[in-house]
């Protein structure tokens, strides 16, 4: 039997099995027809995969949206707004927080730490008039440090409709039901770093899977979304070190589908790593990052991109078979470039370039095949938050609550610039909900659309 057909068979088989909710009700045939008939396995998944963005942009509901990278296949919202137009509503906020909103149906939910980070709250608001609907917290007290500029839940909530999932450190893991009742807790041990943390929660198939990272213990594990228990748990700690030290991981881990095998990608210090996220096992990894990591990897046109923080080096290499294990340093990585650019927030592939803007705001874009840096842009203003693809622009918010608006192009191309309120700051990422766009900044939750 032909070899592409048996392909496309398993590759409708895997659609037709995509939990409900990954995809918009009335898709199934669409997703059908276009794993039966593209004869190439590989594009029918990033094909898929660009259906799917599109579909599930209905919620936002991770970090980073519906598949985790920012990426929604056509343009949502406004183009314009500013602190007097498109501002369907705002609400303000306990204190400052770097978490960004998530988004389901009627509901938007925000993590906020007060009193110095002793109260770990979940906000919950009705997403057409933002009004808060309730708020749950968590008392700790004991002690637990972090940067004045990342206060503590700075981890994004993540939701599968059911429940709400959020990841507070030493103060554990929580599940919460939409009307605000406590399904589970876990104490999942302490999480001490002098700069705090920052990744967040990835639900996948019936697990919730958390980092626990950095400082001088670091921690995969997935618990079962139901019941909080302990599905499996993998020790980092070759990769841990003292609190005080400016070494260790801070990002989000990045799920992707690699054929037949399921990828869970993790940046980690000195090399970038690929975990079975049903078993914790380590698939294969790939050398050359530096101490610190804080970017979380990109996929894309057969390549994965890996870029580290504190002026590091950034790798590139080719997506391995599936078949493929240990370390492939030497037979996958194309190329390592050294840097002189402090990167914090993540970025984009969109075709043979990337996107992505360092710490101070240094905007650029480079080819993915050589590193090779092809423009830079500086915007002027401090930049954390990732950039995400919204259709054929990209949307960038700086730390002044700006959010720049430009094209994937071979040289900068500013579409719009849209500031709200002077002096308000902020280093959350948009959410994006069918016509409404969601902005935190550290004083308020804004909800944007047209007027």
């Amino acid at each position: 039997m032909d070899s592409n057909l048996i392909d496309s068979a398993v590759l409708a088989w895997q659609v037709l099995n995509l939990p409900r909710g990954d995809y918009a009700e009335g898709f199934e045939p669409i997703l059908l027809a276009m794993a039966l008939f593209t004869g190439n396995r590989v594009v029918s998944l990033f094909a898929i995969a660009a259906t799917v963005a599109f579909a599930r942009g209905e919620n936002w509901p991770e970090w980073r949206g519906p598949l985790g990278d920012g990426v929604i296949a056509e343009r949502l919202g406004p183009q314009s707004w500013s602190a007097d137009s498109n501002v369907l509503w705002k609400s303000p906020l306990p204190d400052a927080g770097n978490a960004s909103p998530v988004v389901w149906g009627d509901r938007v939910f925000v993590a906020c730490a007060e009193e110095g980070g002793v109260l770990r709250s979940l906000l919950c608001f009705d997403r057409s008039t933002g009004e808060q609907l309730w708020k749950r917290s968590t008392r700790h007290e004991e002690p637990d440090p972090t940067h004045a500029t990342n206060p503590w839940c700075a981890a994004t909530p993540a939701t599968d409709g059911e429940a709400v999932y959020v990841w507070n450190g030493s103060a554990g893991a929580k599940a919460y039901d939409f009307e605000g009742n406590l399904l589970w807790h876990r104490d999942l041990g302490d999480f001490v770093h002098r700069w705090g943390h920052a990744s967040s929660p990835r639900i996948y198939k019936d697990t919730v899977i958390f980092f626990g990272s950095p400082g001088p213990r670091v921690v995969l594990a997935a618990l079962d979304k139901r019941t909080g228990e302990t599905v499996w748990e993998r020790s980092l700690d070759a990769v841990a070190s003292p609190p005080e030290e400016l070494h260790g991981s801070f990002v989000t881990p990045y799920l992707f589908r690699n054929e037949g095998r399921s990828e869970l990608l993790v940046p980690l210090p000195g090399y970038l790593a690929s975990f079975d996220p049903d078993t914790g096992a380590e698939w294969w990894r790939c050398d050359g990052l530096g101490r610190l990591v804080y970017t979380d990897a990109m996929v894309g046109e057969g390549m994965i991109l890996a870029f580290s923080g504190l002026r590091g080096p950034a790798i590139g290499m080719r997506i391995p078979g599936p078949d493929e294990t240990g370390n492939l340093t030497e037979s996958h990585r194309i190329w390592k470039n050294d840097t002189v650019i402090q990167r914090v927030g993540s970025g984009v592939i969109v075709g043979e370039r990337f996107f992505l803007c360092g710490r101070r705001g240094e905007l650029h874009c480079g080819d993915i095949r050589t590193g090779e840096t092809l423009w830079t842009e500086n915007i002027s203003e401090q930049a954390w938050s990732a950039i995400s693809r919204v259709g054929d622009y990209l949307y960038l918010t700086d730390q002044s609550s700006t959010t720049w608006i430009f094209k994937p192009s071979d040289s900068f191309e500013l579409v719009r610039k849209n500031q709200m309120e002077e002096k308000e700051r902020g280093n959350a990422t948009l959410a994006f909900y069918r016509d409404q766009l969601f902005l935190r900044t550290h004083q308020r939750l804004y909800a944007l659309g047209e007027e």
